[in-house]
């Protein structure tokens, strides 16, 4: 009497369900940290043009020129991101810096200093992109929240480690006590985690705040452990 093959296809449809409980964990997954990549995106760029815009410029009388310098800055950056042609990942991890901390001047009080030390060139382009948006992110909480009056942004890029500092001489925060808004949790610590690196964040009242951005980017020929050094 021939073998019927149900009882094999029986014993496999456990499995396939196991898979398709996998894949569905998996679509999931990618789904929600791209709408945490997208909130945070939203949170550090037009959220905070349009607050800018909205509180006329903090100042007490509206410069109009600089108004429409921003919202057409905003414009741009909007219509770049919904035509997929960001530009954001062009030129080295010090030069993308430069024009961060050049914009954010424009719109802060306080002095911006940037200095970096070894830059040998292994955490580039698109590789450098969380990094650059959370040391953005961090400038932008300097202005708002930190009443500083300087800020200096170091960085320092070494076999595949990139590590950004941003320490300003404001007033300061007690992380154990304070609560973290969206700009520290998602957009520093969160979007720091999601690309596989880290964010410290130490402060004391009166005593300024120093956030360490770490990125880290395999390189060939480099063992994890001197990756990690």
């Amino acid at each position: 009497m021939p073998v019927s093959s149900l009882p094999a296809r029986r014993r496999a449809h456990p499995l396939r369900q196991v898979d398709r409980s996998r894949q569905s964990v998996a679509v999931a997954d990618a789904v929600e940290a791209e709408r945490a990549r997208i909130r945070a995106w939203l949170h550090d760029t037009l959220l905070q043009q349009l607050e800018y815009i909205a509180a006329g410029g903090y100042a007490d009388v509206a410069d109009a020129q600089e108004l429409m310098r921003v919202a057409a800055g905003a414009a741009t950056e909007l219509r770049a991101f919904v035509e997929d042609r960001s530009e954001g990942g062009e030129g080295t991890l010090v030069e993308r810096l430069r024009r961060v901390i050049a914009d954010e001047q424009l719109l802060a009080s306080h002095e911006i200093r940037l200095v970096f030390g070894d830059v040998d060139g292994t955490v580039e382009g698109a590789e450098g992109d969380d990094i650059i948006a959370a040391a953005r992110e961090a400038l932008t909480n300097v202005r708002k929240h930190a009443r500083a009056s300087q800020a200096v942004v170091a960085c320092h890029v070494t076999a595949g480690v990139a590590t950004v500092t941003v320490q300003d001489d404001g007033v300061g925060f007690d992380p154990g006590t304070t609560a973290r808004g969206t700009g520290l949790r998602e957009s520093i610590v969160g979007r720091m985690a999601r690309a596989g690196g880290t964010a410290i964040i130490s402060s004391r009242p009166g005593e300024g705040t120093r956030i360490t951005l770490k990125a880290h980017v395999p390189v060939p020929g480099l063992s994890p452990l001197r990756e990690a050094a």
